[in-house]
């Protein structure tokens, strides 16, 4: 097919025109321009489509007089494709010739009635062809086919391959969509001969989803190719179990022991139990609750840390079993043992109580002595309660071992309340530790301890809470009876925390077996700035956070006594009598009995028992039923457009599918994520032992959204961040996130994940270089170095008694 358009000039063309290079005077002036683009002899020039050729012409400056132009001919590939008869001096010609895929030979011939001759020669590259994909990853494709349904094992995928063009391919879309919904649209543009990128499919297995694609694939020329198909992704694999390393002999009761679980798919569950040798299982921990298949959920992998009680001194064996979603279990089992130690040389810390006193605001006689055992180092050191910082911090004696370490010194005290705390360390690097309180302000020793029985030891500290309308406080429980109910604080004038119209004023709590106990206790009232956790559907007055160090089964009973203003109540539209004290317990609000045990004309008491710590809401009216109605829930998950800042070369955007749509009113639905709690694993370690802190982030919004949790250590005035992580939370879910620390200073420390604290951790002197080598090398290289320790020290002790056995005996004689 050619058109023609003719354009005939009656006059010669106003100046001199270009001629092409190698031509004479006398022959015609020619300027061929393919869309626009000026062609010389020798060009090449690239077009997608079918471009004008315009042909400008005139007759020689040189040609004889009267001579006129004769004939314009258009060859492509060697074949006449135009020719056309002109008369005048100059003449414009326009042609579109039907050229093939490919490199097109074009030549230009004009001539004139004097036989004059001028040839333009040049090639046009025509690429009417879209580009071709094909997969190399997780699967291979036939090259120049449709890409066909495949198959592949695992979730986490590298969506890669190679596209072949004759131009240059612009952009490559990958629109993946799991279930209805789930899934996102990578864009790579400047995508040159492979694209290579990591991508989480879902798997098919667990319903009637699959994982659909549609690849689209435009070149420079908008050459347009685009592909349709599935892949089904099943498990192929058992899932895994990687213990930290532990050792196999210990003779201390507890048992730290950590690691991951993971699978290629998802953990659908694990658990760790503990069994004696001559009984049965006596101690079962969750790593993972059951949880069915979610796309993108996370559980490819979960670590875990868990801390066991080795009563007796007996073989344990600690039975570690993880399923997949596919119901394929895998169950390992660990070896470890307590023995007794060769010798207890572990001093005990007695403060004389009688003669250690406060003699001014800022000073404090102390005296005592660490007794038996042998004593290698021993500090005191002294804090602020209210800030933890440290007010003072002498050493006593630091050099050989004694079995007997005496102290009598002034020690700086702050005039409020104070910590003191005298730590002796024994030969193995074990610091034990005795604590009590001052006030300096009332010149009373041993605050909050009976005289005639200072344990339990319970202390109630002030933390300072940046959150609005939020009031928090650190509790320690040092001893706590088996069987006997701790009342928290011991002192009948303190509140454990509260705000201006909701208090915590009191907590006991009663224990299954003498334990320790940490807790970092949150209270928050209503606030425009503020959401507060409750059922759906209750007008909550108050929050109360309790993030502890107790495991559940240690837990044999609660009662929580808190106040409300009435004031605050009826301000809110709430009655005092509708009051009711909600746990949260899983992913559901247990409503607890509530009674009025004291009130007045400006406030309510109330008393509650509960099974356990957790969080509590303080709310009224009646919650509603969660719906049942999942219809929609999930159908839209997932497509929130997000920036994807790593793959392979060239620029990477991620968007909503282009038919995607989300019913409702989109503006009003928005994400709300806030981290509803903070815990560790270890609240006593050794410098540089890892510590693990795990957080519970939580959606209550109604759009999908990603947090930035970040982990900072808090001592005193210093603020550490330690760690940042992103983690995507969908709307109405909880995702758990994991972060691991360690200490490099003595002292109190506490972990904070966005404001919400956990702790407090306390440090000893006993890790750094020891602590750190322990973690590497092996067991039994570590048995025979520290059995050579005390066999040397024992050698050493003996030759020192008979030297002055001997001596002594000279000195008689």
């Amino acid at each position: 097919v050619l058109a023609l358009a003719v354009i005939v000039t009656g006059s010669v063309l106003g100046g001199a025109v270009a001629s092409v290079a190698g031509q004479t005077d006398a022959e015609p002036t020619v300027t061929v321009t393919v869309d626009g683009t000026r062609m010389a002899d020798g060009d090449r020039h690239e077009t997608g489509t079918d471009e004008r050729i315009e042909v400008e012409t005139a007759v020689g400056e040189a040609a004889p007089e009267g001579a006129e132009l004769d004939e314009i001919v258009l060859r492509v590939e060697g074949s006449r494709r135009a020719s056309v008869t002109v008369n005048g001096t100059s003449a414009t010609r326009t042609f579109t010739p039907d050229l093939d895929d490919g490199n097109n030979s074009v030549r230009v011939i004009v001539t004139d009635t004097a036989g004059n001759t001028n040839a333009t020669r040049f090639t046009v590259f025509k690429d009417e062809d879209a580009p071709h994909v094909f997969l190399e990853s997780p699967y291979q494709s036939r090259p120049f086919f449709p890409i066909e349904d495949g198959q592949t094992n695992g979730s986490a995928a590298t969506f890669a391959g190679r596209v072949m063009d004759d131009s240059t391919v612009e952009k490559l879309r990958i629109t993946h969509d799991y279930g209805g919904g789930q899934g996102d649209t990578y864009v790579l543009t400047d995508v040159g001969d492979n694209f290579s990128i990591p991508m989480q499919l879902g798997y098919t297995a667990a319903g009637n989803e699959t994982n659909s694609f549609l690849v689209t694939a435009v070149d420079e020329y908008d050459n347009v190719r685009r592909y349709t198909f599935e892949i089904d992704v099943s498990d192929g694999q058992a899932p895994e179990i990687s213990p930290e390393p532990y050792p196999e002999e210990t003779n201390r009761a507890l048992f730290y022991f950590a690691g991951t679980v993971s699978d290629d798919v998802s953990v659908k569950r694990a658990t760790v139990t503990l069994t004696p040798e001559d009984a049965g299982p006596i101690d079962n921990e969750t790593i993972a609750k059951t949880r069915e298949y979610q796309y993108d959920d996370g559980r490819r992998s979960v670590a875990f840390n868990e801390t066991f009680y080795l009563e007796r001194f007996v073989s344990y064996e600690l039975t570690v079993s993880v399923t997949d979603v596919a119901n394929r279990t895998t169950t390992r089992t660990y070896e470890v043992e307590r023995v007794r130690p060769d010798e207890n040389l572990r001093p005990e810390v007695v403060v004389d109580r009688d003669r250690t006193v406060v003699l001014d605001r800022e000073t404090l006689f102390l005296s005592g002595a660490a007794l038996e055992g042998q004593t290698q180092r021993l500090v005191v050191e002294t804090r602020d309660a209210a800030t933890g910082d440290t007010v003072d911090y002498e050493t006593v004696h630091d050099g050989d071992y004694r079995p007997r370490v005496e102290f009598d010194r002034e020690v700086d005290i702050g005039p409020g309340l104070t910590e003191v705390i005298v730590r002796a360390t024994d030969p193995d690097g074990v610091e034990v530790t005795e604590r009590f309180y001052v006030n300096g302000s009332a010149r009373t020793a041993f605050v909050g301890n009976d005289a005639g029985d200072q344990w339990p030891a319970v202390t109630v500290t002030s933390l300072s809470d940046d959150r609005p309308n939020t009031a928090s406080s650190a509790v320690t429980v040092r001893r706590a009876p088996a069987g006997e109910t701790v009342r928290i604080p011991s002192l009948s004038d303190e509140t454990v925390a509260g705000t201006g119209n909701v208090s915590l004023d009191r907590l006991a709590v009663s224990t299954a077996a003498e334990t320790n106990v940490t807790a970092t206790v949150a209270v928050s009232e209503r606030d425009g700035r503020v959401t507060l956790r409750a059922p759906p559907g209750t007008r909550p007055a108050g929050t109360v956070s309790i993030q502890h160090s107790l495991p559940a089964d240690r837990v044999d009973g609660v009662t929580l006594t808190l106040t409300v203003d009435r004031g605050y109540l009826a301000a809110h539209d709430i009655d005092p009598a509708d009051l009711t004290l909600y746990r949260r317990s899983g992913d559901e609000w247990t409503p607890l009995p509530t009674r009025v045990a004291d009130e007045s004309e400006t406030r309510v008491r109330y008393s509650v028992d509960s099974p356990g710590l957790s969080v509590f809401s303080l709310a009224g009216g009646q919650p509603e039923a969660e719906s049942t109605d999942g219809g929609l829930v999930g159908e839209f998950a997932g497509l929130a457009s997000r920036d994807v800042t790593d793959g392979p070369r060239g620029n990477w955007t991620v968007t909503l599918p282009e038919d995607g749509s989300e019913t409702g009113n989109e503006s009003a639905a928005e994400p709300q994520v806030f981290v509803t709690d903070v815990g560790v694993n270890r609240t006593e370690v050794n410098v540089n032992e890892s510590v693990t802190v795990n957080a519970t982030l939580e959606n209550t919004g109604d759009a999908d959204g990603s947090y930035v949790a970040a982990l900072r250590t808090v001592q005193g005035l210093n603020r550490t961040l330690v760690e940042k992580r992103e983690v995507d939370v969908p709307a109405g879910e909880q995702r758990d996130v994991q972060f691991r620390t360690q200490f490099e200073e003595p002292g109190n420390h506490t972990v904070s994940v966005n404001g919400t604290q956990a702790g407090p951790v306390v440090v000893s002197e006993g890790g750094g270089l020891l602590s750190m080598l322990f973690s590497v090398l092996p067991l039994r290289l570590i048995g025979m170095g520290l059995g050579g320790l005390v066999g040397l020290a024992v050698v050493l002790t003996l030759v020192r008694f008979v030297l002055r056995r001997v001596g002594g005996g000279e000195a008689e004689g």
